[in-house]
């Protein structure tokens, strides 16, 4: 497969990558499927192979980890490189949920990853060992302290200096996380593109778990949240807040036996808003500062910070 790529700067790496692909799919059959400067993908005999930079180098050993605790839900992995960030995972039957969108489907997989979530907060630990990033409310408070002015750069100066003036709040926020729900994992990235609907089974299955980190569980539902745009006939706010209603009761249920409705209804609320924020710094420094062409997403922390005003008004219009 000699063809130029913006994933690999060292051409002898790529090589060693093909070498160790090969003894699992045979060089003649295999294509690239990704190749972006974060992510080079390859796709051959019922296999993907895949290779991630330094930011998401646990992605690996995570994936393979979730897919030995939970076989129906997470992709089977079939092999993790000893030394750098490649693994190979067996491919995934059926399709993406956003293709046919299904009201049931995005139910039955919200009800699924809430119990993932639960069954994960007790290997926090461990989790960090295996190199997963720690954004926990405490080291939250340190990003926000380090990147939220800059992060507005660019920015109208009224919304700026409205995203600025929130910083104690937001920071308060930080603070009213730090217990009442166990931190656990948080996918990173929980839309419909990166959930499949596997026919036999009649279940989900969650992949890339390249952003994954150990922080409050309920900021996983800002991604998911903006997926339901899919289940939408048209975009519209107002539709868009009434099933954000319906999803967040059916994800609280399941976390009914881990603390009161109040609790649960309140740090909900934070993690909607605050989640806006840990998603802008997200961009800002997990993914931006790595790419080589920055500018290819150097707009995004903004967009999100944006849509937490937005968000803000939104609640209230339709109270």
């Amino acid at each position: 497969m000699e063809q130029p790529s913006v994933f690999w700067e060292n051409t002898d790496l790529k090589h060693t990558f093909d070498q160790w692909i090969d003894e699992y799919i045979s060089n003649e059959t295999w294509y690239v499927e990704k190749d972006m400067d974060l992510t080079y993908l390859v796709h051959g005999y019922g296999v993907y192979a895949k290779a991630v930079t330094s930011i998401s180098q646990s992605e690996g050993v995570l994936s393979q980890h979730l897919a030995h605790i939970f076989p129906q839900l997470v992709p089977d992995v079939v092999a993790v490189h000893p030394i750098h960030p490649w693994f190979i995972l067996r491919e995934i039957p059926g399709h993406p949920l956003r293709d046919t969108p299904d009201q049931v489907q995005y139910e039955v997989a919200l009800r699924e990853y809430a119990k993932l979530q639960q069954q994960m907060s007790g290997e926090t630990e461990r989790l960090l060992k295996m190199g997963v990033p720690d954004r926990r409310p405490a080291i939250l408070k340190q990003e926000i302290e380090s990147t939220l002015v800059e992060m507005t750069l660019g920015m109208k100066r009224e919304q700026r200096e409205t995203i600025i003036s929130l910083k104690p709040e937001l920071l308060s926020m930080c603070d009213e996380l730090e217990s009442g729900i166990p931190m656990s994992l948080d996918h990173g990235d929980l839309h419909g593109g990166n959930i499949f609907w596997e026919p036999e089974s009649n279940l989900p299955m969650i992949l890339d778990w390249g952003d994954a980190t150990i922080t409050h569980p309920f900021f996983s539902m800002r991604v998911f949240w903006n997926a339901l745009f899919d289940l939408l006939p048209e975009e519209d706010d107002t539709l868009w807040m009434k099933k954000i209603r319906e999803f967040r009761k059916i994800y609280l249920k399941e976390w009914a036996h881990v603390a009161p409705k109040e609790v649960l209804e309140h740090q909900m609320k934070i993690a909607e808003e605050l989640g806006c924020v840990y998603r802008a710094i997200s961009w800002h420094t997990y993914v931006t500062a790595h790419r080589r062409d920055k500018k290819d997403s150097s707009d995004k922390p903004a967009q999100w910070l944006k849509l937490l005003l937005e968000y803000r008004k939104l609640q209230c219009d339709t109270d």
